[in-house]
């Protein structure tokens, strides 16, 4: 984790907001500033540049415009995150859309399943917690707050967002929306109903929608009206047919006399007589001529029939889409796009907001970026992106299913052409710049792989006591309370402030907070609040403990071959510690058939640099009952030469990474 006892060099300072305070919670505080956070380039997917390319394809991808662009994904704490982006982003981003916490008090799973088994059996399937979403009230209002301060900075002017949420917090956040974006920029309060559930016996009525709340960041944000299907009872008008279709007939003879050419007679026609007070063509006798040359026009049979136009379906624009989307129903396990991801989104949803608020080429970006479903729908429809999140089974999630996407591109060259130039072919630069993305780490995030992980391990590791169900509080030790700040953060005065907050009154037990660093300030925040004089202690995980192996990591045994100019690799055995103890097979791993049914992903650099790992090969089974290959065939020097680098991500999300050097050919390689 970087020193942030360091002294920062770079501060960006944070345009006043443009609504007024309309909400307020103990230890608010408005975002003056924030510092400058580095990141570190770790991976990059997707076909290598033409050598002409490669000076754009440095760190951060390039140009930022367009040219020479690279897509973006991030681990890491989204507030450093946007602060890292704001030196290069700021004012750049079109549309943001963000499915936040709702601090709905649940504990989220994501549903592990061995690949290959077409029975699920407790020995096949689990589910692994991926984040608690319990808050207390200030802390969720502080961190969202902080969080669209620093995203009405990145916008453009012509930008938007979309902030998903549900019953529980609509109501704060559309205030702090207000506040930040100011009130004449609420656009709309979308309801979404998520499944058409039936109502059940109980209490209250039955919560079947969200809450999508929408704001431009100025008066003028791009929007293009969706349109939806016809129904059912609308098609039934469309009750002609043709050669060419469907089609209704709709009249050419309106209400109303004109002195213009739509009044005149036409084949015989004389507008001006029928009717009451007399009607008028809806097109010019020229025009009408032109339609019926056309086809489009239904002569009646009888001789004094009106002539009608034919309007086809196919034709028909549908009806303009309203605030109110029932048409658009949640995913179930057994979708085709579903990640087995807790809170995922379809496609449909987010490719409706894309459509409307952004353009092809714009700018993109979600910053819990979850399953990956806002950057899959970017890509899909030529928008650059950029993704964050701070678990790390999000970020491999995002990074399995973006290399499917570009690989499925691949395979269909019209989707790799730069949308708006048609000019562009699969073949070109262009195509080729956007189908590459590039993982990041933002603060040395590298020894949980996700909060509830870290919380787990670090309340074993201490002895303390957990605590089930308490709202704030994780256990306690020794008598006193203990807290587990966010691991893949440090510490910070809002934290000491909120543990204050949350003590029952006259408590004088004590407290311990277990953390990975702290804000050089905390210990005079702990003396300034604590006037009872309790005890109170906060211990550094990293530095209080560095002797201690926080979990096993996977093992692998490798055999690189080369034979008539061409490099196999060759993975003959994947070994997950933590997948066996959760599965409780410690004792009996051979109850595992085949290796690969543990493995969700290979991802293999043939010319590894030694820093940047460039997944040119990849491996990630879409569906759940296929395996990876593993072995993988290559023409030698066909990526340049250099070490071999694999990745080996297993169901959990637990990972495995060694470099093979050539020198190692036709030699089994053992790592950890």
């Amino acid at each position: 984790m970087a020193d942030m006892h360091a002294v920062q060099t770079e501060l960006f300072e944070v345009a006043e907001l443009p609504g007024r305070p309309m909400l307020h919670w103990h230890g608010k505080r408005p975002l003056r500033e924030i510092p400058y956070y580095p990141t570190q380039l770790r991976e990059r997917y997707g076909p290598l540049p033409p050598p002409s390319l490669s000076q754009d394809l440095g760190e951060g991808g390039g140009k930022g415009e367009g040219e020479g662009w690279v897509n973006r994904l991030y681990w890491g704490d989204n507030l450093q995150v946007m602060a890292h982006l704001m030196r290069e982003f700021r004012g750049k981003i079109k549309l943001i859309y963000i499915d936040p916490p709702f601090d709905s008090g649940a504990d989220y799973r994501k549903r592990i399943k061995l690949r290959g088994t077409s029975v699920e059996t407790d020995l096949s399937v689990l589910e692994e917690r991926q984040y608690t979403d319990i808050w207390s009230n200030d802390l969720y209002l502080q961190y969202m707050y902080e969080r669209l301060i620093l995203m009405r900075e990145l916008l453009t002017e012509d930008g938007a967002i979309y902030l998903h949420c549900d019953a529980r917090r609509s109501h704060h956040l559309r205030c702090v929306l207000n506040e930040v974006f100011g009130p004449d920029n609420f656009q709309n309060e979308i309801a979404w109903r998520r499944s058409a559930m039936a109502a059940s016996a109980g209490t209250k009525w039955k919560n079947a929608h969200d809450t999508i709340l929408f704001y431009s960041k100025t008066g003028g944000a791009i929007f293009n009206p969706q349109r939806g299907e016809y129904s059912e009872q609308s098609k039934e008008l469309y009750k002609h047919k043709d050669e060419r279709g469907y089609y209704q007939r709709v009249p050419l003879l309106v209400s109303g006399k004109r002195s213009g050419a739509t009044g005149q007679p036409w084949r015989g026609i004389d507008p001006s007589t029928r009717g009451r007070q007399g009607m008028h063509w809806v097109k010019t006798p020229a025009e009408l001529e032109e339609l019926d040359e056309q086809g489009l026009i239904y002569w009646p049979e009888k001789e004094d029939g009106i002539p009608r136009l034919k309007y086809y379906l196919y034709e028909a624009e549908g009806p303009v889409i309203s605030d109110f989307w029932d048409d658009i129903h949640m995913i179930s396990s057994s979708s085709k796009e579903s990640e087995e991801y807790p809170t995922q989104k379809p496609e449909a949803l987010i490719e409706r907001i894309i459509q409307a608020s952004t353009n092809p080429n714009d700018l993109v970006a979600d910053f819990f970026i979850g399953s990956g479903t806002t950057a899959a729908v970017a890509q899909k429809l030529g928008r650059r992106w950029i993704g964050a999140d701070i678990n790390l089974g999000a970020i491999h999630t995002t990074a399995q299913r973006l290399a499917r996407t570009i690989e499925e591109q691949q395979n269909k060259p019209r989707q790799l052409e730069l949308i708006g130039d048609e000019s562009t072919t699969s073949d070109s630069p262009s195509a080729i710049r956007y189908s590459q993305f590039e993982v990041y780490n933002v603060n040395h995030y590298e020894v949980f792989k996700n909060a509830e992980e870290a919380r787990d391990i670090v309340l074993k590791l201490y002895g303390v006591e957990p605590l089930k169900g308490h709202r704030f509080f994780d256990g306690t030790l020794d008598g006193r309370w203990v807290k587990v700040v966010d691991l893949n953060r440090i510490c910070s005065k809002l934290d000491i402030q909120t543990i204050f907050d949350n003590l029952p009154p006259d408590d004088t037990r004590g407290v311990v907070v277990l953390c990975a660093g702290h804000e050089y300030d905390v210990p005079e925040a702990i003396k300034r609040r604590n006037l009872l004089n309790i005890p109170f202690e906060v211990r550094d995980i990293l530095t209080d403990r560095k002797d201690v192996i926080f979990k096993r990591p996977p093992e692998a045994q490798t055999r690189l071959l080369e034979e008539d100019g061409f490099v196999t690799l060759a993975i003959e055995q994947f070994y997950s510690p933590l997948l066996l103890q959760k599965l409780s097979l410690e004792d009996d791993p051979e109850a595992i058939e085949d290796w690969r049914q543990t493995v969700a992903s290979v991802l293999i650099d043939p010319a590894y640099d030694g820093e940047v790992f460039h997944a040119r090969i990849t491996d990630t089974p879409a569906h759940r009952d296929e395996l990876v290959r593993g072995e993988y065939t290559w023409k030698a020097g066909e990526y340049g030469d250099g070490p071999v680098a694999v990745k080996i991500v297993d169901v959990l999300d637990e990972t495995w990474f060694g470099v093979i050097e050539m020198s190692a050919l036709n030699v089994t390689e053992e790592g950890a």
